[in-house]
């Protein structure tokens, strides 16, 4: 039978193990790098990188998900090319609008008729023959990719080379893989019956009517649903570019506006949205290695002090109480370029540093601004000779990680459009998927909401830039307790140094809480809750930090810190008196820990974060011209 001073030493040993693993949990345990004075969490597995690619974690890279509204899945179906030398017809004219009331005329004449028939699932491909293929050339004429004469003849059953090409065609303005055989995908979009087609068609000559008003002789047309980006000269493509636009949940904004400047080099300055549904989950998770794999940078407001993040407890941070700026660089989330064009919702275009993306299929990805494939070829385009200003110089400006921002003299449109279905060149009507489900909504222009979300007249969408709620985050605890601990912000030595220069992990800055103020290892400072902020020419859709003032925390007020030989005394009393050291002191204090903490509530009463889901319209900001 165990002695009652053995059991006592047990339970001993039990409380301060149990108490030690309360106030450190288990993400914060680390290993101490070699010559570092600070300890580092250890960095768990990122699931929200990018593709293999040799770049470095960004918050912009996407996370993979599983249908058409931001699937990496398969090869992108189209490609970024220059048609300096041929004549290709823009996806948006002055006759769009026309060529598109002609086609729903034709269309409506096709269900007249009954429509066409269903085929079966029968792999077809060129050399084959029989009823299969008749049934396929039968709907082929039907809209017009194949004449009345395929049906006639000794090649009357036979899958010839005019059907192989027809069915390309079919292929191409319908976003499949462009084969010249019929495959499950194929099949599927042949059976689409006529009375889908003609509303589809139907919801989008509106949109055409508005897309086409007053276009100038050069404009730039980014069609989400395409995911495709056309720089037009003269009612003719130059180039065509594949492109990343936004997902679902942050879609991106149709807007009619015209190109302002270019940055090349740019800073990101990070928008509070994705602050908050990106940025500082990745901090929580993998700790403040986060800002030098990402070469960020923090900063108490807006041309406030740069911060120390390692001073922070992440944990008990909104998502606007800091500013957060990543150094130009390869790690940039807008890489090598940024092109800035006047819009109520702070949408742009720019680089990316995950190129191989590009090359996939579904790429509704991004949180709202559009990313650009071979974006120097566009670059090239819109400056069009000005000073100077050629391929050879705008690589080697990239290369040298300059800051530069030009100002485009005779610059050209730019409208971000929502096009799933138009007609082209040939008089042939393209479709693609309804990603953002707007075509039973009236949608022309504004900005989309996320799935279940409605503005305040019940619609899918909003003419005016969105107010973003940050969420409210819990008090931090007032003091101990052995259910509701957690290690606060270790107090440092504070070293100035300019404001402009590269944050160093050694060189301590200002410690700030959540307050502004600073803390001591004693302090009992709350977060404050967090104002809701109106969205005011906003940046990656939500938020933007361009203006200043755009930031509404207020600048810490420093406190003087206790000194080291204060801290390591006995805690202080209520009325400020010191309690002499006596014999057995540590046993005493891991009892009191054990016991319930009277002032600190238990960690599983803490009230959740709270997300007001409600979307309302800003006030300020009118539609972009």
């Amino acid at each position: 039978m165990m002695s009652g001073n053995r059991l006592g030493k047990l339970v001993f040993t039990t409380v301060l193990l149990a108490s030690f693993t309360a106030m450190t949990p288990l993400t914060a345990y680390a290993e101490r790098a070699d010559g570092n004075s600070w300890w580092s969490p250890k960095k768990a597995q990122d699931t929200g990188g990018s593709p293999s690619s040799g770049v470095r974690d960004s918050i912009m890279a996407p996370s993979a998900t599983s249908n058409i509204s931001g699937s990496k899945a398969g090869q992108a179906v189209t490609k970024t090319e220059v048609f300096a030398d041929k004549s290709v017809a823009p996806m948006v004219s002055i006759n769009s609008a026309g060529a598109m009331a002609n086609a729903v005329s034709r269309y409506e004449a096709i269900a007249a008729q009954g429509g066409w028939g269903t085929l079966s699932g029968k792999k077809l491909s060129k050399g084959d023959d029989g009823a299969a293929v008749v049934a396929l050339k039968h709907r082929l004429i039907a809209e017009g990719y194949l004449g009345a004469d395929a049906l006639s003849g000794e090649t009357a059953q036979w899958f010839t080379a005019g059907v192989e090409k027809a069915l390309a065609e079919f292929q191409a303005n319908n976003g499949l893989a462009v084969t010249g055989k019929t495959d499950k995908p194929t099949v599927s979009t042949l059976n689409i019956p006529v009375s889908q087609r003609l509303a589809t068609m139907r919801a989008n000559l509106p949109r055409l009517h508005e897309y086409s008003k007053g276009l100038a002789d050069r404009y730039i047309i980014v069609n989400v649903p395409a995911l495709q980006l056309e720089a037009v000269n003269f009612n003719t493509v130059f180039s065509r570019h594949n492109v990343i636009a936004g997902s679902p949940k942050r879609p991106t904004p149709v807007t009619i506006t015209q190109v302002s400047d270019i940055n090349f080099n740019p800073y990101w300055n990070v928008p509070v949205s994705i602050v908050e549904r990106d940025l500082l989950p990745r901090i929580r998770r993998n700790g403040v290695s986060v800002f030098r794999d990402m070469d960020m940078r923090i900063y108490d407001g807006w041309n406030g002090p740069e911060v120390d993040p390692r001073t922070v407890d992440w944990d008990y941070v909104a998502a606007n109480r800091y500013f957060f700026r990543q150094d130009p660089g390869e790690e940039n989330s807008m890489a090598s370029v940024k092109i800035n064009f006047p819009s109520p919702f702070g949408i742009y275009l720019h680089d990316t540093p995950t190129k191989s993306l590009f090359t996939t299929g579904a790429r509704y990805l991004s949180s709202g601004c559009v990313r650009v494939d071979q974006v120097s070829v566009l670059i090239n385009w819109i400056l069009n000779g000005q000073d100077g200003w050629n391929p050879q110089r705008i690589e080697a400006f990239k290369q040298s990680k300059e800051r530069m921002d030009v100002k485009v003299t005779n610059a050209p449109q730019l409208r971000t459009v929502y096009l799933t279905s138009w007609v082209n060149g040939a008089g042939q009507v393209n479709f693609r998927p309804d990603v953002y489900d707007l075509d039973d909504t009236g949608f022309v222009v504004g900005q989309p909401l996320a799935p279940g979300e409605l503005s305040d007249d019940g619609k899918r969408y909003v003419l005016k830039a969105q107010v973003y709620q940050v969420e409210e985050v819990p008090d931090q605890p007032e003091s101990f307790s052995f259910f509701n601990s957690r290690r606060k912000p270790k107090v440092e030595k504070v070293s100035s140094s300019s404001n402009d220069q590269p944050f160093g992990f050694f060189n301590m800055r200002r410690k700030t809480t959540d307050s502004g103020t600073t803390s001591g290892l004693l302090s009992n400072t709350k977060a404050k809750p967090k104002k809701v902020v109106a969205a005011d020419n906003e940046d990656d859709v939500l938020f933007n930090f361009n203006k200043p003032g755009s930031s509404k925390t207020k600048k810490a007020a420093a406190k003087k810190t206790p000194d080291k030989k204060k801290l390591q005394q006995a805690s202080i009393t209520g009325a400020g008196k010191k309690k002499p050291v006596v014999a057995n002191s540590k046993a005493k204090k891991v009892e009191q820990a054990a016991a319930p903490a009277k002032k600190a509530a238990p960690a599983a009463t803490t009230a959740p974060v709270i997300k007001k889901k409600k979307v309302e319209e800003a006030t300020t900001g009118q539609p972009a011209p």
